[in-house]
């Protein structure tokens, strides 16, 4: 005796999966803004990892570039303590899209075994 699909259970199946799939763009999209405000910090940063190259031949350059170089630490102190904090801010939502993604998966897997 074969069972047949119920056609109501069937359809909420199908409502759930699009909910499920509405929610994990929603949470990508809100990872996505949080990833991007972090990129743009590590960009900045990378761009003050490089120092710049000195010539100690002249004291008042000597003076200029131990002043940048101390202002360049300080900025990248700032940076990687805001990038730290961005990315605590931000694995609560890695975590809920990961969560929302594997939901949609399994309603995806649910409904194609009904749809057999």
């Amino acid at each position: 005796m074969s069972r047949r699909p119920d056609p109501a259970k069937a359809a909420r199946l199908a409502e759930l999966h699009r909910l499920a799939d509405l929610r994990a763009e929603r949470s990508a999209a809100r990872l996505m803004r949080a990833q991007t405000a972090i990129d743009a910090l590590e960009t900045r940063a990378d761009g003050l990892r490089t120092p710049l190259e000195r010539d100690d031949s002249d004291p008042r350059m000597a003076v200029v570039a131990d002043r940048h170089e101390r202002w360049r630490r300080d900025q990248l102190i700032a940076l990687n303590g805001e990038i730290a904090l961005r990315r605590a801010h931000a694995e609560p939502l890695r975590q809920a899209q990961a969560r929302d993604r594997a939901r949609a998966l399994v309603l995806e897997k649910l409904l194609g075994r009904r749809s057999r």
